[in-house]
């Protein structure tokens, strides 16, 4: 699985805190993520890792591409919330399969791609708003092993639990947009760090 380096982590950190030198609203969101991350990934010269990246390419493949050492890595950058013990996660909308669990099943299992989450939290207090994010890398295999029998209607979702513990729940009403709820024992962890 693809890891930022030290240098490219530093990059990222003051990127945000530029962002937030700027915006003290909220978030710096996942089409703006994908680019600092980019850039930080370019600002590490002595790595030697070729990013590609389309902005606004909405390919459900990858958000970007990086090649080290002769291996291609396909990346999803995904913003994030952690939520007790789980980080919680939105993907694509999955309205183009028509409701077929058959068929969206199919297609998620097949997913090829690792995910790079930024999660972010804010916290006011009596010294300000603090801006607090996490790097978390999610392994593609976390998100598999689903049956396309085990979906259970809840309400107006329908979820599965994978045999690693991760709930996938799809959404009718936001275009059957998927959710992952991933257990933090399955995600490797940065650092978080905070802005004022």
């Amino acid at each position: 699985m693809y890891r930022l380096t030290p240098r490219m982590l530093q990059r990222l950190k003051h990127s945000l805190g530029k962002y937030h030198e700027l915006f003290s609203g909220g978030r710096c969101q996942s089409w703006e993520l994908e680019e600092l991350i980019v850039n930080a990934i370019k600002a590490d010269t002595t790595a030697q890792h070729h990013v590609k990246w389309q902005e606004a390419g909405h390919d459900d493949k990858a958000d970007i591409t990086v090649r080290t050492n002769g291996k291609s890595y396909p990346i999803q950058i995904k913003s994030g919330k952690i939520e007790r013990d789980h980080l919680v996660l939105s993907g694509h909308r999955l309205s183009r399969f028509g409701g077929d669990f058959k068929r969206i099943t199919k297609y998620l299992r097949t997913n090829r791609t690792n995910i790079i989450s930024v999660a972010y939290s804010k916290q006011d207090d009596e010294d300000g708003r603090k801006h607090i994010y996490q790097l978390l890398y999610v392994a593609v295999a976390m998100l598999t092993e689903l049956s396309d029998r085990d979906w259970i209607q809840k309400g107006k979702v329908f979820e599965q639990l994978n045999s690693f513990g991760v709930r996938f729940s799809i959404r009718p009403s936001m275009s059957w947009q998927i959710w992952w709820y991933i257990p933090m024992d399955l995600v490797e962890e940065e650092p978080a760090f905070t802005f004022i």
